[in-house]
């Protein structure tokens, strides 16, 4: 996929790097149940998609993603004929939730360029990645607390995982407004970029990604998610298959040669 276009989200591929953008600049990226669609179709097939090394989202404009467009959601609301009940709400969250599930747990990397505010399901969406860059003049905030929400597509689990029970309760209940230097301290973040830099920076890393070594990368994730559940031994176990299955890998054969020749290795993910 060299390049796509639709009305509210871009696709276009750089070598080895799928870059999905949400794109309603004007709203902040806030996201439509259109654009969770169309958005949700795009990590699908870019998980599926054995040409794409890495994958990398953002947003247009000023934002990285504001959350849910809640004055289309107040509007959607008063207009409907008969209210919602709570499963089919449930049921469209839990369909929402399948888009934060592929990002953390596709076969290869993810990683999120916040180069501006990100919000609620926005902000779910940046923590679900698996790497975050961020620039220095972004913000981060929960927000479900001031519209009266508990939060939704998995935003309890990621916090949990990286800032412990009791910050993420803290971050949930209090609502308030998280600086970069705030973001990286807290380990939301992995890397804050000047935000005149921002652009330059996150593509870097995001190309680094794309460019490593693909069945590694693979196999790290399935390594770091046992990690989080199982005991040691159950680790040490999964760490020696999927290293022994390295071995037999393209990408081994590179570096070996690349280290004899002294150069850097071109991984090609096989």
């Amino acid at each position: 996929m060299s390049g796509a276009v639709e009305a509210e989200l871009i696709v276009r591929d750089e070598g080895r790097l799928r870059i999905i953008t949400l794109n309603r600049p004007e709203r902040l990226n806030a996201l439509t149940p259109e654009l969770h669609h169309l958005l949700q179709d795009a990590v699908a097939q870019a998980a599926a998609d054995t040409a794409v090394g890495a994958v990398a989202l953002t947003g247009a404009g000023r934002a990285f993603c504001s959350g849910g467009d809640v004055r289309r959601s107040a509007d959607a609301a008063e207009k409907a004929s008969v209210p919602e009940t709570v499963e089919e709400r449930a049921d469209t969250l839990r369909g929402h939730g399948r888009t934060t599930l592929l990002l953390s747990r596709m076969p290869k990397p993810t990683i999120a360029l916040v180069n501006g505010a990100a919000a609620g399901a926005g902000l779910t969406l940046a923590l679900a990645c698996d790497l975050r860059i961020m620039a220095d003049d972004a913000v981060l905030r929960t927000a479900y607390a001031r519209i009266g929400l508990s939060g939704d597509l998995g935003i309890s689990y990621f916090l949990n995982r990286l800032v412990g029970a009791s910050r993420a309760a803290e971050l949930l209940f209090l609502d308030q407004k998280i600086d970069a230097a705030a973001a990286e301290r807290l380990g939301l973040v992995n890397r804050v970029a000047p935000a005149a830099d921002f652009a330059g920076e996150a593509m870097a890393m995001a190309r680094a990604l794309a460019e490593g070594p693909g069945v590694a990368f693979r196999y790290m994730k399935q390594n770091l998610e046992l990690a989080e559940t199982g005991g040691l031994e159950a680790v040490i176990e999964r760490e020696a298959y999927n290293s022994a299955r390295c071995v037999r890998t393209q990408d081994v054969k590179e570096a070996a040669i690349a280290f004899r020749e002294k150069r850097a290795p071109t991984f090609t993910g096989r």
